[in-house]
Parts: structure tokens; sequence; C-alpha cells
């Protein structure tokens, strides 16, 4: 898969942080009912993830709250692909704090359905 800059945006007043492939567009959300908020999966037109998004973001990421500057925030994604799951992969550096906060997630994955729609 290309190499795209991986871009990072906050909503303070909706608390909810995206990442995404810069220049890339969405086709097909999949949505993840989590706990501390829900997580939506953004798929391109090829089938292949562009983003993430975290509703209620400060409840995976405390440090929000600290933060009044969220320009300085940058972010890394990375997809591993399978038949029938995706391992998301992604790091989100804080300005202030020396270690990304970094965490995998496992979603179901089907090309063709995601294709079809």
């Amino acid at each position: 898969m290309e190499k795209k800059s991986i871009l990072i945006d906050y909503d303070k007043e909706e608390d909810m942080i995206s990442l995404f492939k810069e220049g890339s567009k969405s086709k097909v959300s999949f949505d993840l009912d989590l706990p501390n908020g829900n997580i939506v999966v953004d798929y391109d037109f090829n089938g292949y993830i562009v983003g993430i998004e975290f509703f209620n973001a400060s409840n995976y990421f405390p440090m929000l709250k600290n933060i009044s500057n969220f320009k300085n925030l940058k972010a890394s994604l990375s997809v591993q692909y399978n038949k029938n799951w995706v391992q998301i992969s992604y790091a989100i550096f804080f300005p202030d704090i020396s270690k990304p906060i970094e965490n995998i997630i496992n979603v179901p994955y089907n090309k063709e359905l995601i294709l079809a729609h």
C-alpha cells in the first residue's frame, strides 16, 4: 500500500479525534460501538482503510483536556490486511509527552462487501 501522510484533527466541541490519510476519500464507514466511545473506520473506493475516528476521544486520550494547541498533534497509521480482519496500528504524538500513545485495533474485514456498497 502506498505511503501517505497521516493528518490528525481534534474537534474539542464534539470531543472527536480523526486520523486520516492525506488526500483520501471515504466510501464506507464501519462503526465499532465500544465502552469508551465509538470508533469509526473509514474505507476508500478500493476497500482500503483511509482513516479512523474516535468519538468521546478524551476517554481514550485523557491528555487532550490539557492541550491548548491541537495543531502540534502528529500521528501515524499502519494497516495490515488479512482475508477476514484488519489490524490497525496507530500512534498519536502529543506535545510535551515523550512517548506517543500507541494501540492496535482489530476489525472484521470483507473487501467484497465494502466494494459492493
